[in-house]
């Protein structure tokens, strides 16, 4: 049992069978004073392996701090005493809402970015939907927020899920950036990780940081009763339209995945460029993952402005164009008329024969009946195949003989038959090669100076079609004379790259990483849209050529968003070329293609998203509409016209969604600005000392991080020989990581070792050698993320050297343990009165659950002739004696005289966390009664609109009986939230904790 009435703090010593070990982190298990201690192990046997105790099962004995025995301090100038008190304070955690934007990460603060980490901390428990548009780095505000969730103790455990292509990238950037470390786990990881753990161990416990594709998790019925036995501190989900939902929810492997890790998660982060496509009901499910309480209505489709408010952030490019002055470079358009060539002869022909098609259709349809219509004309038949022409011959061809094939089988006396045969004849006379198209892509890479060689400026390379993209590579191979390969590991080592659907996810990953490398020699990328959402390609690319015309404005933004994005640091340019044709019937459509790609462009300069101009947000639906509404009906003004009701019955929805969104986002803008400039009538004065002063939000610290990498480092050098030397410079700090280092950051020497996945880093940024290479100059490491663009990837060779480093926080734990357990030295600064001795404490208020409500460092302070002792600020005393300039002059501290004044100490210190106790939960109470407030006004309307329904159906029912689940389901969840929310990590435990780090005794 743990025998102590507080909750175990991190930093904390402990016995446990029969060894000690250091808390790093308490989890509550029950919410009844049963915790879940995390630790690293200290003794001889245990030191380093990491370790969780159940504290309601295993006999755990916690240092009792009137019982703390004072030791000398014999190193030369206190070194002992200041690098365990430097590593006591990096072990607090913070616990203010203000971020500290210090040191936080290497890239160009804005703003924009500072708002969402502001909004975030402001929440009791962060849950957020980032719906910023296309290129505003998303990636960039999750570490931002990630790093101040891991700086209050409260990002320990993270799950992202991300698309398969965007595995690496996103794992990369958050570690070159954030030096937040990510495990990727895709389904051979997965596999491999499974070969060493015992078969009833849940992999998922394994790593505490893991990135997965969301395609290899989805599959609940596989891994379900893993998630559920998972809990994480943080899920982030990148791309999170994907997990809304379709029609049936229920039946959508992604959303009850999704809803399955929000209940098992404390904060959760969506992001998103198009947050919903059109109805209440899918945005509804969005925001619901993020709080059940958030939307009244159980089908999602009832509420308003003010429910969603507080939950998701909206920004387009125009919002931050001033604030990302030189970040968003302004992209360019090749003029059509350079990217336009007329049909030759025989192109004209096959486009003959699709007019020809294209007029019988449309009388066919006029006379015949509507099953004739149904069965008749399909998609395929009124535009598919001229939509394939327009990419290539041979998409076109293929799908016609496919066609022919099929009827052929089916139905012989189709009178599609001979209208195909005469399409396919006309088409058998054409290759791609042979095509005008093809023909202006020749000169426009001759106008870009591209021929395939190294020095080839990169080009990213659109279509629809994989029968378009497989002649395409062939075709410039041939001409530009270029070994090619179709094998799917030879993508990422060859100048021309295709990339499709079926590309496998490895070698997806590491061709997409290839073509963002300087040095790679892949030099021209064939796309699909597999490539067209999310993946950042424009630090080495900044020219997209759309081979052929997707008809939808959301694809078109798609694409153009993967190299006009925020960092850009040249000019986009993008080309779409362009066929005309003499066909009367197929003329017009020429208007149509130009208008979609200028209203690409308008969108770009608008506070609006591309899926709104025509509200059906999905690129399918937009193809069909521009098909049936513009081209087939000769309406070149189709982009003009948002769908009338008549057309999409949801129109009407839309426009309301549209409008709420740009309600809420005001209203949400208006009281985060109140917020802001709110003043704070409790924010302590640090100009003088006084009793009621807590610990600062933006923590104190005596060293640099570097000055306490090179200070601590050699420190432990000195009782550990084997230790080799850091190589430091101006600029680098080189560490040759010894062992217990490699095996805390998950390097297995053999393969029978445990695996270290709680502190495990990225295995693909395991450097050279073992030497890790760390610089406190943001500016560099940005140098060196961008030569490593050039030359090996994504990984740089040069991190950040900050506290959040896994390099600083071994460190830290490391110096926590070179004092012993209950113990803390003494020192003598001539800079106190004699007689005067300073006790140093750094006390903890946790809540029920463990988590840190508030952490202070303090000094109990007695003066020589006075019997009452004086609480002041640690920050303070410390400055007051010159901790930092202290030297060791072999003064004896009086040990005697001051060790029976601790037990005194030690009650003023929790006497005055006491009192910051109750002031916080003085503080809390307006916060609290808000969120009751929220809470019950949601649990009133959301009763009454079951309760109107439950009237409304036969007693007995089954729609009936669903309905009374709901209203039980709906009072579990609200005395869970009180039982398990807000009492247990918001209420604070009975008991303050306190630990004594150092003391301080005044010169004789």
């Amino acid at each position: 049992m743990y025998k102590s009435k507080t909750p175990p703090t991190p930093g904390a010593r402990i016995l446990c069978r029969d060894a000690e070990w250091l808390i790093t982190k308490a989890d509550s298990i029950d919410f009844e004073d049963n915790f879940a201690i995390h630790c690293v192990g200290i003794d001889d046997l245990v030191r380093g392996h990491q370790s969780i105790f159940l504290t309601q099962l295993d006999d755990i004995a916690p240092v009792d701090p009137t019982r703390t025995k004072l030791i000398k301090d014999d190193s030369n100038g206190y070194k002992l005493s200041k690098l365990f008190l430097e590593a006591h304070l990096r072990q607090v955690p913070a616990t203010g809402i203000e971020p500290n934007f210090d040191g936080l990460g290497v890239f160009k603060r804005m703003q924009f970015q500072e708002d969402t980490v502001r909004r975030a901390l402001q929440q009791l428990r962060p849950r957020l939907l980032l719906a910023d548009a296309v290129g505003l780095g998303k990636t960039i505000q999750v570490g931002m927020i990630l790093s101040e969730l891991m700086r209050r103790g409260r990002a320990g455990r993270i799950l992202v899920l991300a698309k398969k292509s965007m595995l690496t990238q996103f794992q990369s950037e958050l570690w070159n950036r954030f030096n937040i470390p990510l495990v990727r786990l895709d389904s051979s990881g997965i596999a491999k990780v499974r070969l060493k753990i015992p078969g009833n161990k849940n992999p998922f416990e394994v790593f505490h940081r893991v990135i997965i594709s969301i395609d290899t998790l989805k599959n609940v019925a596989r891994y379900e009763h893993f998630l559920k036995d998972t809990r994480w501190d943080v899920v982030i989900i990148d791309e999170a339209h994907n997990v809304a939902g379709a029609s049936i929810p229920e039946r959508h492997l992604s959303y009850r995945l999704a809803r399955l890790l929000s209940r098992r998660s404390d904060s959760m982060l969506l992001t998103t460029a198009t947050p919903h496509n059109g109805k209440k009901e899918t945005f509804g499910r969005l925001i619901s993952l993020l709080d059940p309480s958030a939307i009244p209505d159980p089908n999602f489709k009832e509420y308003d402005a003010q429910d969603i408010k507080e939950f998701f952030m909206m920004r387009f490019k125009e919002d931050i164009r001033q604030d990302a002055t030189g970040m968003l470079a302004e992209r360019e358009v090749i003029p059509l008329a350079h990217t336009t060539a007329d049909a030759t002869d025989a192109e004209e022909a096959v486009y003959e024969a699709l007019a020809k098609l294209r007029a019988d259709l449309k009388q066919e349809y006029d006379d015949a009946d509507q099953f004739q219509k149904k069965r008749r004309h399909n998609a395929l038949l009124q535009y598919g195949f001229y939509k394939l022409f327009l990419s290539s011959p041979e998409a076109c061809l293929k799908t016609v003989s496919n066609r022919l094939a099929k009827l052929a089988g089916d139905d012989e006396a189709s009178v599609e038959i001979p209208r195909l045969e005469e399409l396919g004849s006309r088409l058998k006379n054409l290759t791609l090669e042979k095509s005008t198209r093809y023909a202006i892509l020749k000169r426009q890479l001759a106008e870009i100076g591209w021929n395939g060689k190294p020095k080839s400026p990169r080009i990213l390379i659109f279509t629809e079609y994989r029968q378009t993209q497989d002649a395409l590579a062939h075709a410039l191979a041939k001409d530009f004379i270029i070994k090619h390969n179709d094998k799917f590991e030879s993508q990422s080592d060859q100048p021309i790259a295709v990339i499709h659907g079926g590309t496998p996810d490895t070698h997806l990953m590491k061709t997409v990483e290839a073509f963002a490398t300087g040095s790679s020699p892949l030099r021209m990328m064939i796309a699909t849209d597999v490539a067209s959402e999310g993946i950042n390609l424009h630090h080495e690319c900044h020219h997209i050529i759309h081979y052929d015309l997707p008809w939808s404005i959301i694809t078109l933004i798609q694409r153009n968003g993967r190299i006009d994005r925020l960092g850009q640091e040249k000019s986009p340019i993008l080309r779409y070329i362009i066929v005309n044709t003499g066909q009367g019937l197929l003329k017009g459509d020429q208007a149509i293609f130009n208008r979609l790609i200028d209203k690409v462009e308008e969108i770009n300069h608008l506070r609006q998203s591309g899926e709104s101009v025509l509200q059906l947000y999905d690129p399918e639906a937009e193809e069909e509409y521009i098909a049936n509404q513009g081209i087939l009906a000769g309406n070149a003004n189709v982009l003009e016209e948002k769908t009338s009701s008549k057309l999409n019955g949801s129109s009407l929805e839309a426009d309301a969604l549209e409008l709420m969104l740009k309600e809420a986002s005001q209203a949400d803008h208006d009281d985060f600005m109140s917020f802001l400039l709110d003043d704070d009538e409790t924010a302590p004065d640090t100009s003088n000392p006084s009793e009621d002063v807590p610990f600062q939000s933006k923590q104190f610290r005596l060293f640099a991080d570097r000055d306490f990498l090179i200070t601590g480092y050699q420190f432990l050098k000195e009782r550990n020989p084997d230790y080799i030397k850091l190589q430091s410079t101006d600029r680098l700090v080189i560490v040759n990581a010894p062992d217990d280092l490699k095996r805390r950051l998950g390097k297995s020497e053999n393969r029978t070792n445990v695996i270290f996945g709680a502190t495990a880093i990225p295995m693909e940024s395991w450097p050279e050698n073992d030497q890790f290479r760390l610089t406190g100059d943001p500016d560099h490491v940005e140098l060196a993320i961008k030569a490593a663009r050039n030359a090996s990837g994504y990984w740089s060779n040069e991190l950040l050297c900050s506290e959040q480093h896994p390099i600083l926080q071994w460190l830290n734990e490391r110096l926590l343990m070179t004092v012993d357990r209950g113990q803390a030295p003494i020192i003598v600064s001539p800079h106190l009165q004699p007689g005067q001795l300073c006790f140093c404490f750094i006390g903890q208020v946790s809540s029920k659950s463990g988590i840190p409500l508030i952490v202070d460092g303090h000094a109990i302070s007695f003066f020589k002739g006075d019997t009452k002792p004086k609480q002041q600020p640690l920050e303070w005393v410390l400055s007051t004696v010159k901790f930092d300039q202290i030297s060791n002059t072999g003064a004896e501290p009086n040990i005697l005289a001051a060790q029976p004044l601790l037990h005194s100490a030690v009650n003023e210190s929790i006497k005055h966390m006491h009192f910051l106790k109750n002031r916080r939960e003085k503080q809390l109470v307006p916060l609290l009664r808000k969120e009751e407030r929220r809470l019950k006004k949601w649990k009133d309307r959301r009763e009454d609109i079951l309760l109107n329904r439950l009237n409304e159906c036969a007693q007995g029912s089954d729609k009936a009986k669903q309905l009374q689940q709901n209203i039980e389901e709906m009072n579990d969840y609200v005395r869970d939230r009180q039982k398990n929310w807000r009492d247990s990590h918001f209420q604070a435990a009975s008991h303050p904790s306190t630990r004594l780090i150092i003391a301080i005794q005044g010169a004789a």
